[in-house]
């Protein structure tokens, strides 16, 4: 997923869409498994370069019990952080406007 961005951001403009999108990647996660199933949840965000703006989006969930197979729920949480940090770029109004 990319976007074009009007200019080179600051670092609170960054630290805002990696937090946007941890945000959104947790409550993603615990819309689905109770938190009293998590055992363990670490969700981060690391941004590189400022243009273009590269994210990298790490989660590691370990559940109390059973042994569900969280892979699918993580790929989701990580689209729903990626949509997160596209979606708080647009509302700081950073975006290129491509619909010419």
């Amino acid at each position: 997923m990319g976007i074009e961005l009007r200019r080179k951001l600051t670092t609170e403009e960054i630290e805002q869409i990696c937090v946007a999108a941890q945000e959104a990647a947790r409550l993603h996660l615990l819309s689905k498994v109770s938190l009293k199933r998590v055992s363990d949840l670490d969700v981060t965000v690391e941004a590189e370069g400022d243009k273009p703006l590269v994210l990298y989006v790490d989660i590691a969930v370990e559940l109390a019990s059973g042994s569900d197979d969280m892979e699918p729920l993580v790929d989701e949480a990580t689209a729903s952080a990626f949509s997160a940090a596209e979606a708080k770029a647009k509302e700081l109004n950073l975006c290129l406007d491509t619909s010419a």
